[in-house]
């Protein structure tokens, strides 16, 4: 089921499958500033999920990354993915999710402020309790991230020692 390409985001009354945007982002054990999904695009349970976000000139990760010319690091374009990543998994894994192994990386592109960073993460496999994750992230249409990842399930008991 596709949502006709329209953006769930903190202003829209309905997400895809019909959870609003404060249910998805529940399943993200993050909080801001390290929460980065700012909107969800499309949930597939269990295969795949869209997100983005506005990347502003006063985010915290363009402090000193570069003074004059500010690009968005490396490993935040990979954190977005990995968290777009846990809402394609983690809306049917029912434990948190955390990055266990990253794949091979290629970063073509750098992006800057002012652009939507769009990540789309596809669930390409799973074996117990882990998920590989495959994607790429845009920077207004254009390829800045592309690679994989492993999420891992993470108990209770694990997550409190």
């Amino acid at each position: 089921m596709r949502n006709s390409g329209r953006v769930y985001s903190p202003l829209h009354k309905v997400a895809p499958h019909s959870r609003n945007v404060t249910d998805w982002l529940t399943l993200l054990p993050h909080q801001p500033p390290m929460r980065l999904v700012e909107q969800v695009i499309d949930v597939q349970p269990g295969t795949q999920a869209r997100c983005a976000r506005r990347a502003q000139v006063d985010d915290w990760f363009f402090q000193g990354h570069f003074p004059g010319t500010p690009v968005v690091p490396a490993i935040v374009l990979v954190e977005l993915l990995a968290q777009t990543g846990g809402l394609a998994a983690g809306s049917t894994a029912g434990s948190a999710l955390r990055v266990a192994a990253f794949g091979g990386f290629k970063f073509p592109r750098a992006a800057g402020p002012g652009v939507t960073l769009e990540a789309t993460a596809r669930v390409a496999g799973r074996m117990g309790g882990l998920y590989k994750i495959e994607g790429e992230v845009t920077a207004d249409g254009q390829i800045v991230a592309a690679g994989s990842l492993t999420l891992a399930e993470v108990r209770e008991a694990a997550a409190e020692g």
